[in-house]
């Protein structure tokens, strides 16, 4: 699968990009509230689907995970419980691997599916993969579902209840349009 190995680059990016946010918004907490002109764009949302992303990676490709995406995983759900700590949201500061999490298996399996179907590199199955993903996800879930509602920030899949009830936003496919196909293709594809 091509791009695989863009990803080292992606998870170090985001690790400094969390400690920066950690840092500022901290001291700074009306930070938090800034948000984007963008309707659909929300750094805590962002800062989700990379951690998940280098959560599913570890959970799925326990030997060839990039180092980077521990460290990506590391650093964002430090940062994420030192924002909850900053508005006094109580969030587990050493939860147990096993502790329950909202995500559910059935939302599991379908991101899991998405991956495979691309031709992501697993070397677990989804079963096998579950209680790793599991056990990184218990670290930042809580304080992001928690910084999400209370943020009011777009709500997306895989990130939790939102004060309105609103149901997640489907993510937006974007047309890949070529000479050979000027009225576009899907993004995602067996080869990406």
């Amino acid at each position: 699968m091509r791009g695989v190995e863009q990803l080292t680059a992606l998870y170090a990016g985001w690790e400094r990009w969390a400690a920066d946010v950690a840092e500022s918004h901290a001291s700074y907490p009306v930070l938090l509230r800034f948000r984007s002109p963008e309707p659909h764009s929300s750094w805590v949302i962002s800062q989700l689907a990379v951690l998940d992303a280098a959560a599913l990676h570890m959970a799925a490709c326990p030997a060839s995970a990039p180092f980077e995406a521990r460290l990506c995983l590391q650093m964002g759900f430090t940062g994420l419980r030192q924002l909850a700590r900053t508005l006094r949201i109580p969030v587990a500061e050493d939860p147990r691997p096993d502790d329950p999490i909202r995500l559910t298996w059935e939302e599991f399996l379908q991101g899991w599916e998405q991956i495979t179907a691309v031709g992501f590199p697993v070397e677990r199955t989804a079963e096998e993969a579950w209680p790793h993903f599991r056990g990184w996800r218990v670290n930042y879930e809580a304080a992001t579902y928690l910084l999400a509602s209370g943020l009011d920030v777009v709500p997306a899949r895989w990130s939790g209840p939102r004060r309105h009830g609103w149901g997640p936003i489907e993510p937006r496919m974007l047309a890949n349009r070529t000479p050979e196909h000027p009225d576009g293709q899907p993004v995602r594809s067996p080869d990406l």
